[in-house]
């Protein structure tokens, strides 16, 4: 009985001492998997955890992110260089046709100065010759017979020369090589016009075509061939009302539409008010009023009173500078960003912040036959 008492005894102990310190348990603590220890000795056991995985860790720790970024600074570099050269070969390229063509036209210059200064002398000279035949004659009028008939051959001979052509003032073939720079110097315009678009379109990944969508349009408004420009109609037309179709406004969508990117597109207005240019969602509302829809519509207004407006929920009035005529409109999808700005300047003039879920138009509303409002290419 007693060695059932002892061992009893020392199981009890057992239980609670710590293993750690062999010590009775100064406040216990329970882990995960059931064991119990000191408070101190397992905050002990655990920074000794903490303690091995660091130096682990700071020895295994050779970040590479300096060398993505050394690689990408030089990258950049490269770029920049490469850049240079390219535009500095293609002034170099510009400046040596220009001085061919150039150079070409100096000589047409002066070849036409000398048929000028050769022609203004032949001028001279017959002018000269024709009042000297005039005084000539003249005077042989009351000449006796014997004297007149001296030297009537003369005056003759210097009569039939007064008649002869007077020569062109600029010869065909000078014409004619005249006639072939114009139409170089025009390629050349259109040429160096058509590259800057070309390398715009290329680079300005941006940009987009925007045109008006006629299938949205209002009865009120009346569309270009081109689908470019928009006007207010004298009255109604007689079109097909459907789901598409604005009734309630005078609104129209542009196309294409967007669900992600950014992208821009400019516009001119004319000088009239009661416009106004942003985008609108897919589920704007297109069968009731303007203020029922402006829950889905961000939009730069010029009101009938001539005052700018931050068209969306309550409108905001504006207080601009400028009155701005051609207007560059920025839609930033994932980032919620609508952005207009004066494009004649780039100067901002008004930006939304709004979280799109659903595809993005180009929005136009129009109600004033003053004015219009037409998309640039």
């Amino acid at each position: 009985m007693a060695r059932a008492v002892l061992a009893l005894g020392e199981s009890l102990q057992a239980e609670v001492t710590c293993s750690v310190c062999l010590e009775l348990f100064s406040e216990p603590v329970i882990t995960e998997c059931g064991h119990n220890f000191c408070g101190r000795c397992l905050a002990a056991e655990t920074l000794q955890d903490n303690l091995d995985f660091l130096q682990k860790e700071r020895e295994d720790f050779k970040p590479e992110g300096e060398k993505q970024s050394d690689a990408l600074l030089g990258k950049v570099a490269s770029e920049r260089q490469r850049l240079r050269d390219t535009f500095e070969q293609l002034q170099r390229f510009l400046q040596e046709q220009e001085g061919v063509l150039l150079t070409q036209l100096d000589q047409a210059h002066r070849e036409l100065t000398e048929e000028q200064r050769r022609y203004v002398s032949s001028i001279l000279e017959r002018t000269s010759l024709l009042d000297t035949l005039i005084v000539e004659i003249e005077k042989k009028r009351d000449q006796p017979v014997v004297e007149f008939l001296m030297d009537v051959d003369k005056t003759l001979s210097s009569c039939e020369a007064a008649k002869a052509p007077i020569p062109e003032p600029v010869s065909l073939e000078l014409q004619r090589t005249l006639e072939s720079f114009s139409e170089m110097s025009q390629l050349v315009v259109d040429t160096v016009a058509k590259f800057k678009v070309d390398l715009l379109s290329k680079i300005d990944r941006e940009r987009v075509n925007v045109t008006l969508d006629p299938e949205t349009a209002s009865s009120d408004l009346t569309l270009s061939k081109d689908c470019k420009t928009v006007r207010l109609g004298d009255g109604q037309q007689n079109l097909c009302d459907t789901p598409k179709r604005f009734t309630g406004s005078p609104s129209i969508l542009g196309c294409p539409g967007f669900t992600g990117g950014r992208h821009y597109w400019e516009l001119e207005v004319g000088d009239g008010d009661s416009w106004a240019v942003g985008v609108a969602v897919e589920s704007v509302r297109r069968k009731d009023s303007l203020s029922m829809a402006l829950g889905k519509i961000w939009a730069l207004r010029l009101d009938w009173n001539h005052q700018y407006t931050a068209l969306h929920m309550h409108p905001t009035l504006l207080e601009l500078k400028e009155e701005p005529r051609r207007i560059r409109v920025h839609l930033d999808y994932e980032a919620g960003q609508v952005t207009f700005y004066n494009a004649e300047n780039m100067t901002q003039i008004l930006q939304f912040k709004a979280s799109f879920t659903e595809k993005v138009f180009p929005y136009f509303w129009l109600w004033s036959q003053e004015t219009y409002i037409q998309l640039c290419d």
